[in-house]
């Protein structure tokens, strides 16, 4: 097999497994969410319903900024307030690993092709 198919077949793993993630990370986003709306349906109402979603809009910024910004420290209980931070984290670490395989990959693309 030569290179540049190897190169594609990982390409295309890597695509797969990055929208797998993204699946699942949105997933566990609306479980968070559902909890927060069944625990503390005053909060979530007042937050205007937040929910994470593929696409842009006012729930998925209310969302994000939930939970970038750590709103939910001292507004929800400890272990609801632990799982979002957990969360936080997971999403934060999943970006760069996904942006950091990216660009390697994006590398080997420009080595395959310069070397070729």
């Amino acid at each position: 097999m030569n290179p540049e198919k190897i190169l594609a077949l990982v390409s295309l793993v890597w695509l797969v497994a990055s929208v797998a993630f993204m699946a699942k990370s949105k997933r566990h986003g609306q479980q968070l969410a559902e909890a927060l709306a069944m625990r503390h349906p005053e909060l979530y109402e007042e937050l205007g319903r937040p929910a994470p979603t593929y696409f842009e809009s006012v729930k998925r910024n209310r969302f994000a900024r939930f939970v970038g910004r750590r709103e939910f420290e001292n507004r929800v209980d400890p272990s609801l307030a632990a799982q979002f931070e957990a969360f936080r984290k997971a999403e934060a670490r999943s970006v760069i690993i996904i942006l950091g395989s990216g660009a390697v990959l994006a590398l080997l693309v420009l080595l395959v092709r310069h070397f070729r």
